[in-house]
């Protein structure tokens, strides 16, 4: 059991495709590509149990999984539900045998929050020994559920719940696993052949000491290096000393939250923008350009030419129409139709107003919103202020607790340290024994490499002969010429067999005849093009006049639109009046309350380049807090 998602996946697969109305349990499994993807025996074995085990006791395991998707696995996809059948029977019948460790290894491979559901609604005593218990009592003997499906659960419940509990805690992210902490390593002598005792040596002669030298004045003297050194340093101190104070002093560039005069006319461009933006615009309709009015006609192709020319015999058979019904005595339309032109008139001037008192509603918020935001912002300040001291406390107690963690990182690099050198000796010599062992294997490799060498020479050289051998037999010359009458015939026996001489002279009078009927068809063409051409010219100077006619009425519509529309708009303006009114009203209070807030930010400005230097505290931890206030702020 290598791979034990692999193992319980095609578990699941072989289960969902077996068919028992159509398909035998041995057949089934003969014929899966699923079981057939498993290479090793005892795998196949298992999988092949658990596929029988489940359909043997399927009505007991069909009432734990549908009692769970019924009351807590309501969420669950019905996908899974397969993959629960095995999970129940291999805890109801396989348990004791699989053991924990490798239940709990099969489980984890899937997904931990439906997993923790399942089993926990599985071992939930009020469902296992109460409603669970019952319904199998219905299906099999008591005696049996009691011995052979309770009894293995009940003797692994402990841990069963141990193991809820566990994916509970991942699940909820209460607590982190535990770890388990693996025992040092103990370093173990190397076995090594004893060296053999050496012989006494034989004693040699004592050497006599040269004289020597008396040991130099300068040897017991401070170097005039070290004081040269000692006042660059001190020097150095004192300068970095002075630098610091110095920027103690100072006010830094962060700090400053005045905008600078080209800032301050850039924000103001981009409001103008925005609210010219807003501002409302009645649209004006555009003047017909002078180039189209006098446009060159358009050419049209075929299509629409005939096209156009219906469209114009259409519109003049209704008119036809329309006067003989008039004639008859029929009831004229205009009335109505004015009508109808007026009421649209009245509801684009209603559109208008709407549309108008719309635009100047969205100002208005627009500006509200603008003075609650100002005011939000105030607040922020105020709140930023109080942060600051909490925030300096916190990186004070931060600061003390890095300083402890060093402290005791140093200490375990010295003990690491300490450890590598007594290593390193044994490091040495088992590299010198790896080294021979390389050189000797590169021999052996050589020499099996030269052997083969040889070989595969041996080898070239014949297939070389056989090649050769055989492109002096290909070249042989051989003679296959056939001789042709082009006046015999195949002798095939064929009614309509023929002589390829024939067989030209029937090709050259079929071509005669086929130029023939292609003369004849070109001149029906022809006649039949010129009179289309006719047919078209009779309707494009229809057309003609028919567009001049409705381009007259076209101008004098949208005439009598235009002055409708600029009544529209003026009595629109007179109706929107209040609501512009209170909108300057409501910009005049948002410029007020900037103006404020401008003055208040330059007051705190002043008050903080009052304040001494001194009050500032030098430590390095102090700047740090500063800046992380500027930065809070």
């Amino acid at each position: 059991m290598s791979n034990y998602r692999q193992l319980l996946a095609v578990s699941v697969k072989v289960l969902t495709t077996f068919d028992a109305g159509s398909v035998a349990l041995d057949a089934h499994l003969q014929n899966s590509a699923e079981l057939d993807s498993l290479s090793d025996d005892a795998d196949r074995i298992f999988v092949t149990e658990v596929f029988a085990g489940c359909v043997r006791y399927h009505r007991l395991i069909k009432l734990v999984v549908d009692g769970f998707y019924t009351t807590d696995g309501k969420t669950c996809l019905r996908s899974d539900y397969n993959l629960f059948c095995v999970l129940t029977y291999l805890m109801v019948f396989r348990l004791g045998e699989l053991g924990m460790a490798h239940f709990k290894k099969l489980v984890c491979t899937q997904h931990i929050g439906k997993m923790h559901k399942f089993l926990h609604f599985f071992i939930q005593e009020s469902n296992l020994k109460g409603w669970i218990k019952d319904e199998w009592c219905v299906v099999f003997d008591k005696t049996f559920v009691e011995t052979t499906l309770l009894s293995p659960l009940l003797r692994f419940e402990t841990e069963l719940k141990e193991f809820v509990k566990q994916l509970s805690d991942l699940v909820t992210c209460s607590k982190e696993p535990k770890r388990t902490l693996k025992p040092p390593t103990e370093a173990k002598p190397f076995n090594l052949t004893k060296p053999k005792a050496r012989t006494l040596p034989m004693p040699e002669m004592i050497p006599t000491l040269k004289a020597f030298k008396e040991v130099p004045k300068s040897t017991y003297s401070r170097p005039v290096e070290d004081e040269l050194l000692s006042k660059a340093r001190e020097s150095n101190r004192k300068k970095a000393e002075e630098n610091r104070q110095i920027a103690g002093r100072l006010q830094l560039a962060c700090t400053n939250t005045e905008k600078s005069d080209r800032a301050k006319a850039v924000m103001q461009q981009i409001m103008k923008d925005k609210e010219a933006k807003t501002e409302y615009h009645p649209v004006k309709p555009t003047a017909i350009p002078t180039n189209l009015k006098d446009s060159l006609p358009v050419k049209l192709n075929t299509a629409a030419i005939l096209r156009e020319g219906f469209r114009v015999q259409r519109r003049e058979e209704e008119e036809e129409r329309k006067l003989a019904s008039l004639e008859a005595g029929e009831h004229d339309d205009a009335v109505f139709l004015r009508w109808q032109e007026e009421m649209k008139n009245k509801d684009a001037l209603e559109r208008l107003t709407d549309t108008g008192r719309k635009h100047l509603e969205g100002q208005l918020s627009r500006e509200e919103a603008i003075i609650a935001r100002q005011r939000y912002i105030q607040e922020t300040r105020e709140k930023a202020q109080d942060a600051k001291e909490e925030s300096r406390q916190l990186m004070q107690q931060y600061f003390s607790e890095q300083q402890g963690q060093q402290r005791e990182m140093r200490k375990l690099v010295e003990a690491t340290m300490a450890g590598h050198r007594n290593t390193k000796e044994s490091r040495l010599r088992l590299q010198q024994m790896k080294q021979r062992i390389v050189q000797q294997v590169a021999k052996e490799s050589q020499e099996l490499m030269a052997k083969a060498l040889e070989e595969a020479e041996a080898e070239m050289r014949r297939k070389a002969e056989l090649i050769q051998q055989i492109r002096v037999m290909e070249s042989t010359p051989i003679i296959r010429t056939k001789f042709v009458d082009l006046t015999e015939t195949g002798g095939q026996g064929l009614l309509s067999e023929m002589s390829v001489v024939e067989l030209r002279e029937r090709l050259s009078l079929l071509k005669v005849a086929e130029a023939e009927e292609e003369e004849k068809k070109r001149k029906e063409i022809l006649s039949a093009k010129l009179a289309k051409q006719e047919l078209l010219n009779e309707t494009v100077e229809n057309v003609q006049k028919h567009r001049l006619e409705e381009n007259r009425q076209s101008t004098q519509r949208m005439m009598e639109q235009k002055q409708i529309k600029k009544a529209h708009i003026e009595a629109s303006n007179k109706s929107l009046s209040p609501l512009q009114e209170k909108l300057e009203a409501k910009k005049k209070e948002r410029q007020r309350l900037e103006q404020t807030a401008e003055g208040n930010a330059a007051n705190n400005r002043r008050k903080a380049q009052v304040m001494p230097a001194t009050h500032e505290s030098t430590t390095p931890i102090s700047t740090l807090l500063r800046v992380t206030n500027r930065t809070v702020s």
